[in-house]
């Protein structure tokens, strides 16, 4: 991992909030461009802290991993992998789902989304879902082998299909 002065750590109850309020600007930067304009005007990073609140009161699963990354005391990425798991009623096709992986947008282009990679699912195989019309992301999956298998999911709430990669 290159030295960059970033922390990996597992993230603690405490982080909560933080990690929310960095998940929620992720979000912002990365889906924005992708949802009807207005989408984030009338939502904030609550529903994103009160997520983590309740992940991170709970033990961590049998055979899952997470793990934040900090510059000083400030999240700029988080990964979370795991057993893969039914998604919104399609069943999963590989043992182990790469969760959730969330840059800083300051943090693109960094390495830093490879290393969390890397460390979660290194080159197992594993699925993955991600939004419909994010080419960044899917562009990244791809040069880490995934490959879109042409299922999609909807998840309530969320105007975005998803669709999910596997290697």
């Amino acid at each position: 991992m290159p030295d960059r002065h970033l922390t990996w750590r597992a993230p603690v109850p405490a982080d909560a909030d933080a990690l929310g309020r960095m998940h929620f600007r992720a979000w912002v930067d990365t889906y924005g461009p992708l949802l009807p304009a207005g989408w984030f005007d009338e939502r904030g990073p609550e529903d994103r802290i009160a997520l983590w609140t309740r992940v991170l009161a709970e033990p961590v699963p049998p055979g899952a991993r997470r793990v934040a990354v900090f510059e000083g005391d400030v999240p700029v990425a988080w990964c979370a992998a795991g057993p893969a798991r039914p998604h919104e009623g399609v069943a999963p096709v590989r043992p182990e789902e790469l969760w959730g992986l969330y840059v800083a947008r300051d943090h693109l282009g960094t390495g830093l989304g490879q290393e969390l990679a890397t460390w979660a699912v290194a080159d197992r195989p594993a699925e993955l879902w991600t939004a419909e019309g994010n080419e960044r992301a899917i562009a990244f999956y791809r040069r880490n082998g995934f490959v879109l298998d042409g299922t999609r999911a909807s998840s309530p709430g969320f105007p975005i299909a998803e669709l999910r990669m596997v290697r």
